[in-house]
């Protein structure tokens, strides 16, 4: 009796051991933010970059180093940035609903915008808000409504695709939406996911990659049906083909077997308002995640002090796939 006592405790121990050694980790990597959003992976750079919305900034983490280099934009919300392909040093980031072409070096205060596209013509209190670039460099972006506080107005806004032959009429594919948010597609590009923010749904189109379109829209995960808590905002794919969704309101990120519409792990963040992800590292196995601390009464910025930072969850045992960059041939010298 004793030996099997003996041989059950050490089972215990190896699964304890086992399990705290495979454990996430969740680290604070930069803070001092307001409403971080939209963090965008550069294999080539080895960095990562993302957006403060309402400060109206573009931060750049070197991922050797940890050194942040800011630009700030001062003309209004900035809700994305991605690089541009065959472009060193150039990314096409969106102000307001204009997107624009910025050389990242120069003078710290030179943001050097140069005007690519503009929609939402006639809607002059929308913005845009989350996007993503597909294997063909082409940009898939979308817009919201006018914002009071924390509401937007409903049925405001438009998905849009946008790539190097109609920057001066980006293609419609969605209208109307609330807050177009997060985007990701399937490794075998058949599928491309997508959030409408006040739906609480994850939604999935069939998507053609040869001519860039998408047809046949679907939900295949549920904020209400499951009980979940918050709002999907930003996401990620890994190279399972599980989602990874940002939970606004919802203090955590969720991982989704989309195939099975099935909830499969939950990660907690100390900040309730979390805003987006993206797979970063030169293995791609951190999970960097963006928070807010916009609309925090002063209770709960006593409580989630961190509220506002980047962070990154390492060790999930899952693998991002490289982020795609903006074809746009001659951006340096347009």
């Amino acid at each position: 009796m004793a030996v099997t006592r003996i041989l059950v405790l050490i089972s215990l121990l190896e699964i304890i051991n086992a399990s705290r050694s495979t454990a996430p980790i969740i680290k604070t990597v930069h803070r001092g933010g307001t409403h971080f959003e939209g963090p965008h992976w550069s294999q080539e750079e080895n960095a990562l970059y993302w957006v403060d919305i309402i400060e109206q900034k573009v931060h750049r983490m070197d991922a050797q180093t940890g050194n942040v280099t800011t630009k700030q934009i001062g003309y209004g919300p900035v809700s994305l940035v991605v690089t541009v392909q065959d472009n060193p040093g150039t990314v096409l980031v969106c102000v307001r609903t204009e997107l624009y072409l910025m050389s990242w070096n120069g003078s710290a205060n030179d943001s050097a915008l140069r005007l690519l596209s503009i929609v939402d013509l006639g809607l002059p209190d929308n913005r845009c808000n989350d996007g993503k670039v597909d294997t063909r460099g082409r940009l898939w972006f979308g817009t919201m409504g006018k914002e009071v506080g924390t509401t937007v107005d409903k049925d405001q806004g438009t998905l849009y695709m946008m790539d190097q032959h109609n920057v001066l009429d980006p293609a419609v594919w969605v209208r109307p939406v609330t807050v177009s948010n997060g985007i990701a597609w399937t490794q075998d590009n058949k599928f491309m996911f997508y959030i409408d923010t006040p739906t609480r749904n994850i939604d999935v189109f069939d998507f053609n990659l040869e001519d860039g379109t998408i047809r046949n829209r679907r939900t295949i995960f549920s904020f209400v049906a499951n009980n979940m808590t918050g709002l999907p905002d930003g996401m990620t794919i890994d190279r399972d083909g599980n989602l990874w969704v940002a939970c606004y309101n919802g203090g955590k990120v969720i991982k989704i077997d989309p195939r099975a519409g099935k909830l499969l792990e939950q990660h907690k963040l100390p900040a309730s308002k979390v805003t987006s992800v993206v797979w970063g590292g030169h293995d791609l196995e951190t999970l960097y995640v963006t928070t807010s601390n916009f609309g925090l009464n002063a209770a709960e910025h006593i409580q989630q002090p961190n509220a506002g930072s980047l962070f990154a969850i390492q060790g999930t045992g899952a693998k991002g796939l490289p982020e795609n960059q903006f074809i746009y041939p001659g951006a340096a010298e347009y």
